[in-house]
């Protein structure tokens, strides 16, 4: 039994708020693509009709599940070893797939820092040097994580602070106009801003899949979520509205250009404001590749540990106790996917992949209501239990008619290999005796 780690709930709080926003870095593609003024109104509507849904159901089910494995657990205990296994192997194929794309996003910006022309190989090292470092720091185990989570969380803040203070003080520009582009419909901006606003407020609960680890990890994972909540959401307005009102232009707003942070930065404050926001970018995505691949290494542990993964994947470092198997394989599978330009597939297909396991988490979390509606938890989310289940069914069709347009053939196609993929595990490690067995061996060695 590995033993708990003491992590505050502030640290919590920042490891959620680089995870989910990245330091705010990529919001620029919503101003670019739906105009300002329909910015700020998906800014407004983004934590009541997905943010706190999403958010609230990950910290109830955190606190009647307070085990590694975050939705896979959930589905698993929820909905039953068929519905878990379904999740957990959408999530698990996700995990493969994930970690590469934040890799490259940090090597773009590490290319912006380093003095030399950097090629494909030179390119792919980088991304596998980062991969390596952070592999290593992962296995070393989540308080070191934390620690560098909260410290690259409030450094990736401070140009950000930097810019809303000069752009207040050169204001030239309506930050809400106009409301939408000239050749969009009043619906088309809103259907585009949503999914845009749902992709930057996804991850609040890969801090769950590592509860068990974590001491008091029932009452401080949920407390963190609520509080980044609605910090993420305000941080969000905070960073775009002054930099509109002061910079304008927001049909060229992009994270790719002519208008990122790094450019607004140059414009409002200078070559030193550009460097922080490069520097602020890099460390931002590094840090979510640092904990995307701790989170999905747990999952994988726990998906092994119940008999429905391969057990190599539930080792534990001697040392440390963390899952150093899982994050060495998934690691590895990265730098491989490194190699390949494909990453905008890449994203499209994880996307369904992952929606596969979120939609699940509000079916279960209806189910929990349902079954126990007088049931007692440290956190509980304080509304009636028939006013809450409708709550959790507008993120499941907004979220479901929003991911399920592009690539949804091949995304569907993964998902369906959970149907296989059981039966062989179920078979392999017959239907989970086989873990029984070797934990009821461990008990009589060690007694």
């Amino acid at each position: 039994m590995s033993q708990k780690k003491k992590i505050s709930t502030f640290a919590l709080v920042m490891m959620i708020c680089v995870t989910v926003a990245g330091g705010g870095f990529g919001i620029e593609d919503l101003v670019g693509s739906v105009g300002p003024g329909m910015t700020l109104l998906v800014f407004i509507l983004i934590p009541f009709v997905w943010s706190l849904p999403f958010g609230l159901s990950s910290a109830e089910l955190s606190s009647a599940y307070p085990e590694d494995g975050g939705m896979y657990t959930w589905a698993k205990n929820g909905l039953g070893e068929k519905a878990g296994f379904v999740s957990g192997w959408c999530y698990t194929i996700a995990g493969f797939v994930e970690p590469a794309t934040f890799a490259v996003l940090s090597a773009n910006y590490m290319k912006m820092l380093l003095p030399i022309e950097v090629n494909d190989f030179v390119y792919w090292c980088l991304c596998a040097a980062l991969i390596v470092i952070f592999a290593i720091i992962n296995v070393i185990g989540i308080k070191l994580v934390s620690n560098m989570a909260t410290v690259v969380t409030l450094l990736c803040i401070i140009p950000f602070i930097v810019l809303v203070v000069m752009s207040l003080m050169d204001v030239n520009y309506s930050p809400v106009e106009p409301m939408l582009p000239e050749n969009m419909s009043f619906l088309e901006a809103a259907g585009n801003g949503l999914l845009i606003g749902i992709w930057f407020n996804t991850g609040f609960e890969t801090i769950s899949t590592m509860s068990g680890d974590i001491e008091n990890g029932s009452k401080k994972v949920p407390k963190a979520i609520v509080i980044a909540i609605p910090f993420i959401s305000v941080m969000y307005i905070l960073w775009v509205i002054p930099a509109l009102a002061s910079v304008g232009n927001w049909q060229d707003w992009s994270s790719e250009g002519p208008l990122s942070f790094v450019e607004i930065g140059q414009i409002v404050g200078g070559a030193p404001l550009r460097w922080a926001f490069v520097a602020a970018g890099s460390l931002a995505s590094m840090m979510i590749l640092c904990e995307y691949i701790l989170a999905y290494a747990y999952v994988m542990k726990s998906f092994s540990e119940k008999g429905q993964f391969f057990k190599i994947f539930s080792k534990e470092h001697k040392k440390f106790k963390t899952p150093y198997m899982a994050i060495i394989i998934l690691s590895g599978v990265s730098i491989v996917l490194c190699s390949s330009g494909s990453f905008i597939e890449f994203v499209g297909i994880a996307s369904i992949l992952y929606a596969v396991p979120v939609i699940m988490i509000f079916i279960a979390n209806i189910k929990l209501r349902v079954k126990n509606p007088d049931l007692r938890l440290d956190f509980k989310v304080p509304l009636p239990n028939k006013a809450y289940i409708v709550y959790l069914c507008f993120p499941i069709v907004i979220y479901g008619a929003s991911v399920f347009t592009d690539n949804w053939i091949v995304g569907l196609g993964l998902a369906a290999t959970s149907i296989p993929a059981y039966l062989f595990f179920k078979k392999l490690y017959r239907g989970g005796r086989y873990w029984e067995e070797c934990h009821k061996n461990e008990e009589k060695r060690s007694a």
